[in-house]
C-alpha cells in the first residue's frame, strides 16, 4: 500500500479509510479528498495504486467510480508533480522606483529596487543646469518610474521627462507629490519608523534612532527628502504588495548608499561607438525591444566569464562606473595579478568552483520574509551559505593581503557557518523536494518525530480497527469505510443498504447516527470515539509544527540577513576579479601604472577586440603630456588604420580605469574624469535632429566640459556637411582647446582636411602634433603597414581603396582626372561625344577673342558685326 503525500496546506482535508469482505485479502487506503462533495458523488468501489484528479477535488490512492455515470477522460487527468524552476532559470525583470530632490545646487538622489527588496541612496552632489549627475544614475539604475516634488525646477522636470523617452506613458514616468511629502522633518520621520530586519524589536526609539543614524546620513539635506519621499509613494502605491494585505509594508532589507564622486563619466554614445557594449537586437520585430537583445561583440562581452549571476551583474556595474580612485583600482589591480598568476591556479580554480554556487540572496531572503521561500530556494541558499563558508576558509589561509580576502575575513563571520549548519541540520532537502513542502530533519524535534512515527503507523492501525468494525456488523453490510472529517473527527462511513433504509433515522445497534450523504451513511462508533482521544489530527499538527519550525529557522536568518547580503558583495567581487584575471592571462594583458600625473603613455598597444579579428596586429605606441603634446592630429590613407588606433587609446584609458589589465606591453595612464567621443553618428528619427546635428551635439558636449582630464576622440569630425564648412568647425573646434593652454584636454583627431596641414590653418603650439599610418606606395600598388609615424599626408588614396572594393576601372580613372584638375585649379573638362567637345572648343575660343578686344580703342560695334558673321559662315 502507498501512503499519499499530504501536503502542509491539506489540514483541512477529509481523509477517508475503507476496508471490504469483496477483496481477497483485507487491507485499508487512505484517500484525500479537497472537495467532500466530490466524495458524495463518487463512491469507492475498488482498491488501485495510482493518483487522479477529479473536477472540483483531487483523491489519492483509490478509483472512482459513479453510480449515475462513468468518469471520462475529461473528469480525470493526471497529478503530475510541480518542476520547481531554480532561481538561475528565471528571467531577470528588474524593476527600481528613483527619487529626485534638487535643491541649493544639489542634488540627492535614492532608488528602491524590488528585486533586491534594498534602498539605495546617493548623499548630496553638486549639480548644474546640464543635470549630467542626473543622467548618469538614470543610464546605471534604469528606474521605470521617477518621483520628485511637484513644486520643483522646470528644467529638472524637463530634463526627467526627456529621460523616460516619448508616448503617452510619459505621464506615468514621472511622478509628481506634494512638497509636504518631501519635507524634511516628514522624511525623517518616516525613515526612523522603518522596519529594517537588522532593527530587533526590542530597540527603544533612541535606539533605533542611533541605528539609524549609522545607516542614513542625515546631514545630507536633499538625499534623507529624496527617500522620504520615496517612501511616501511606495506606500501609497503599495509596489510589490498590490495583493497583500493593508497591513502588510513594502519590504525592505536594507539601506545602502553609492556615490558618483570617484568616477569616470562615459555617456552612452561613446559606450556604442567604443563597442563597450553593443547590443544585437532579437530579429523579429515584435521582440527588437530593448529587453530582448543579447551583448554581440564587445569588450563587455569578451571579458565576462563570470561564474555567477551576481558576478556578472556587478561586472557590468564596474564597466558602467569606471574608477578615479586609484587606491581602489590598485587593489583591483593587486587582485588580478595575484588569480593571473599561474603559482595560484589551484586556488583560482578552487574558488571558481565554489563561486558557481554562489545564488541571488536578496530575492530569497525578500521572499522570506512573507514566508514564501520555496524549497528551490532553500536548497539554494544552503548551496551558497555552504560554499561562502568554503571561500571564506580558503581566503583566510592565503599568506597574501588583498583588500578582498581581508573583506572576506571579516565579512564571513561564524553567522554564516552558523546558517548553513542550521539549514543542513534542520531541513530535510530530498524529502522537501519529494512532497513539495517544508520538511524537517528526524532528531531535530523530539515531539515531532513521534508524530510522525504515529502518522507512519497510522494505515496497519486503522486497518484493524476497520476490520474489527466490520466484523461486528451483521451480515448484510459488507462494506464500511472510516474517514476523518477535520470538525467530526473519525467516522464510521457505510454503504446505504435495504435493512438501514427501514430503520428509523438509519438506526445500528451500538452506533450514533451522524448524517447520511450520496447513499453514504455516517455514524460514530466506540472505537471511532477513541480515535479522536487517541489520535486526533495528528497529520494537521506535524504540519503546523514543521510550519512553526520554517518560522524560527526563517526568523534566525533574516536576522542575520546582513552577512548574507556581505556574502553576496563579496562573492560578486571576487568573481569580477577572477574573470578580470583571467581575461588578462589568456590575452596576454599587462598591468598598467597608474598616477595621478596627467599622462598617457602605452608602449606597444593593440586594439582588445581588433587584435581578436585579424592576425597578425600591429601595436602602437600613444604619447601624450605636457611635453610631447596633447593634442595629435591624424591624417592618411583610407582603411590605413586611424580609427583603430584612436578607439584603441580610448579603450586602453577605459579598461585601466576599471582597474583591468591592458593589450600592451607597459603603459603608465593618468586618471581621466570624463571620455568625449565623437565617431559614430546615432542616428535616430525620434530625436529630430539631422545627422550633422547630432555630430555637432557631440562635440559641443566635449567642448563645453571637456578639461585638463579629459581624453577627447573625434574621428573625421566634420565630413557631414560642406568641406569648407566641416574644415572651418574643426579647425575652430582645435583652437579653443589650443589656446587653453595647459588646460587642454588629451584629444586624438583624424581627419581628411590635409588643409590643416598644408595651409598651416592651425597655430603653432607645443601641445600640437601632427601624426600619420604609414604607406608604402610602389607604383600602382599602396601597402598599409599600419604603424603611426610622426609627419603628415596630403594624398587620402581614395582611388587605391575604391580599385581594391570593386569599382568599375573607367570611374577611378574619371575620378582621378577630376582630382588632378581640381587640385591644380584647372577647368574640369566634360565628358561626352566628340561634337560636343569640338563646340566646346568652338565657343571657348570665341568667348577668349572676345576678352581680348580692348574696349577703349576698338570698335566695338564693328567688333560685334565681324563676330556675328564669324558665327554664321561656321
Amino acid at each position: 500500500m502507498q501512503m499519499p503525500n499530504i501536503n502542509e496546506n491539506d489540514w483541512k482535508v477529509p481523509y477517508i479509510i475503507f476496508a471490504s469482505r469483496s477483496w481477497s485479502a483485507i487491507g485499508l487506503t487512505v484517500i484525500r479528498v479537497d472537495n467532500p462533495a466530490v466524495f458524495s458523488k463518487h463512491r469507492p468501489t475498488c482498491m488501485a495504486d495510482f493518483s487522479s484528479s477529479v473536477s472540483g477535488g483531487r483523491m489519492e490512492g483509490v478509483q472512482l467510480r459513479s453510480e449515475s455515470e462513468d468518469i471520462t477522460s475529461a473528469d480525470v487527468t493526471t497529478d503530475a508533480r510541480r518542476n520547481l524552476q531554480s532561481d538561475d532559470d528565471e528571467e531577470d525583470d528588474f524593476q527600481t522606483y528613483m527619487s529626485v530632490v534638487w535643491q541649493g545646487g544639489k542634488v540627492g538622489i535614492a532608488y528602491y529596487d524590488i528585486d533586491t527588496t534594498c534602498f539605495y541612496m546617493m548623499m548630496d552632489t553638486v549639480e548644474t543646469m546640464d543635470f549630467h549627475i542626473i543622467s548618469k544614475v538614470f543610464e546605471q539604475v534604469k528606474p521605470m518610474c521617477i518621483v520628485t516634488t511637484a513644486k520643483q525646477d522646470e528644467g529638472l522636470l524637463a530634463k526627467l521627462k526627456s529621460l523616460g523617452g516619448k508616448g503617452p506613458e510619459i505621464d506615468d514616468f514621472v511622478q509628481l507629490l506634494p512638497t509636504l511629502d518631501f519635507s524634511l522633518e516628514v522624511s525623517k520621520r518616516r525613515i526612523l519608523s522603518m522596519n529594517l530586519p537588522s532593527i530587533p524589536n526590542h530597540f527603544t526609539e533612541s535606539e533605533r534612532t542611533l541605528h539609524m543614524s549609522s545607516l542614513v546620513p542625515f546631514d545630507n539635506i536633499c538625499m534623507v527628502r529624496a527617500v522620504g519621499g520615496l517612501l511616501k509613494f511606495l506606500d501609497k502605491k503599495r509596489v510589490g504588495i498590490e495583493l497583500e494585505s493593508t497591513e502588510t509594508r513594502v519590504p525592505i532589507l536594507a539601506m545602502r548608499t553609492f556615490s558618483l564622486e570617484c568616477l569616470m563619466i562615459v555617456d552612452d554614445a561613446s559606450y556604442s561607438a567604443l563597442q563597450i557594449f553593443q547590443q544585437r537586437n532579437h530579429p523579429s520585430g515584435y521582440k527588437s525591444g530593448a529587453s530582448s537583445g543579447k551583448e554581440g561583440l564587445s569588450l563587455f562581452r569578451i571579458m565576462n566569464r563570470c561564474k555567477s549571476i551576481i558576478g556578472s551583474k556587478m561586472l557590468r556595474q564596474w564597466f558602467m562606473q569606471p574608477l578615479k580612485d586609484m587606491a581602489k583600482l590598485e587593489q583591483r589591480q593587486d587582485a588580478v595579478a595575484f588569480f593571473a598568476n599561474p603559482r595560484n591556479i589551484e586556488v583560482t580554480s578552487t574558488l571558481e568552483d565554489c563561486l558557481k554556487h554562489v545564488k541571488h540572496i536578496p530575492r530569497i531572503l525578500a521572499r522570506m520574509t512573507s514566508s514564501q521561500a520555496t524549497i528551490a530556494q532553500w536548497q539554494a541558499l544552503y548551496k551558497t551559505a555552504y560554499n561562502a563558508t568554503y571561500i571564506g576558509d580558503v581566503c583566510r589561509q592565503q599568506k597574501v593581503r588583498l583588500e578582498v580576502f581581508r573583506k572576506i575575513g571579516e565579512k564571513f563571520t561564524e553567522d554564516l557557518h552558523r546558517i548553513a549548519d542550521l539549514i543542513h541540520r534542520i531541513v530535510d532537502v530530498e524529502e522537501s523536494t519529494i512532497q513539495n513542502k517544508f520538511v524537517v530533519k528526524q532528531n531535530v524535534d523530539p515531539d515531532l518525530d513521534e508524530k510522525k512515527r504515529t502518522y507512519n503507523g497510522l494505515p496497519d492501525f486503522m486497518t484493524k480497527v476497520a476490520q474489527s468494525e466490520l466484523n461486528q456488523l451483521g451480515e448484510e453490510i459488507t462494506e464500511c469505510n472510516v474517514i476523518y472529517l477535520p470538525q467530526l473527527g473519525y467516522l464510521l462511513a457505510i454503504p446505504l443498504c435495504d435493512s438501514i433504509r427501514e430503520e428509523d433515522n438509519y438506526n445500528i445497534p451500538n452506533l450514533e447516527f451522524v448524517f447520511m450523504s450520496s447513499n453514504m451513511v455516517h455514524y460514530k462508533s466506540e472505537s471511532t470515539k477513541e480515535l479522536d482521544l487517541l489520535l486526533g489530527d495528528v497529520q494537521c499538527e506535524i504540519a503546523d509544527q514543521e510550519t512553526v519550525i520554517m518560522h524560527r529557522l526563517q526568523n534566525t536568518i533574516l536576522e542575520h540577513s546582513q552577512v548574507l547580503l556581505d556574502v553576496m558583495d563579496c562573492a560578486a567581487e571576487l568573481d569580477c576579479l577572477i574573470t578580470l584575471a583571467n581575461c588578462a592571462r589568456e590575452y596576454n594583458y599587462t598591468r598598467p601604472q597608474l598616477t595621478q600625473d596627467n599622462i598617457i603613455h602605452v608602449t606597444a598597444g593593440r586594439h582588445p577586440l581588433q587584435e581578436l579579428c585579424c592576425s597578425p596586429f600591429v601595436p602602437n605606441e600613444t604619447y601624450s603630456d605636457e611635453h610631447v603634446g596633447r593634442m595629435k592630429v591624424l591624417t592618411g590613407p583610407n582603411a590605413s588604420g586611424k580609427s583603430i588606433y584612436l578607439k584603441q587609446v580610448a579603450l586602453i584609458v577605459f579598461m585601466a580605469q576599471i582597474g583591468s589589465f591592458i593589450p600592451a606591453e607597459s603603459a603608465v595612464v593618468g586618471l581621466m574624469d570624463r571620455l568625449f567621443t565623437r565617431i559614430r553618428t546615432l542616428e535616430t528619427v525620434s530625436a529630430g535632429l539631422s545627422t550633422f546635428m547630432m555630430d555637432l551635439s557631440q562635440v559641443s558636449s566635449a567642448v563645453n566640459n571637456a578639461t585638463e582630464r579629459s581624453l577627447v576622440i573625434l574621428d573625421e569630425f566634420g565630413k557631414g556637411t560642406e568641406s569648407s564648412d566641416g574644415i572651418a568647425l574643426l579647425c575652430a573646434t582645435l583652437k579653443q582647446w589650443l589656446s587653453s593652454g595647459t588646460r587642454c584636454p588629451h584629444v586624438f583627431v583624424s581627419t581628411h582636411f590635409h588643409a590643416l596641414v598644408t595651409k598651416s590653418m592651425l597655430p603653432k603650439s607645443t601641445h600640437l602634433k601632427f601624426q600619420t599610418m604609414e604607406v608604402i606606395e610602389d607604383g600602382n600598388t599602396l601597402v598599409f603597414l599600419y604603424q603611426l609615424i610622426d609627419g603628415s599626408t596630403s594624398h587620402s588614396y581614395a582611388s587605391h581603396i575604391a580599385e581594391a572594393s570593386g569599382l568599375p576601372s573607367a570611374i577611378i580613372k574619371r575620378g582621378k582626372q577630376v582630382c588632378e584638375c581640381l587640385g591644380e585649379n584647372k577647368l574640369v573638362n566634360r565628358v561626352g561625344t566628340s561634337k560636343s567637345e569640338s563646340a566646346f572648343i568652338k565657343y571657348k575660343a570665341i568667348v577668349d577673342s572676345f576678352l581680348k578686344v580692348d574696349l577703349d580703342k576698338d570698335d566695338l560695334v564693328e567688333y560685334l558685326e565681324s563676330l556675328k558673321q564669324h558665327i554664321d559662315k561656321n
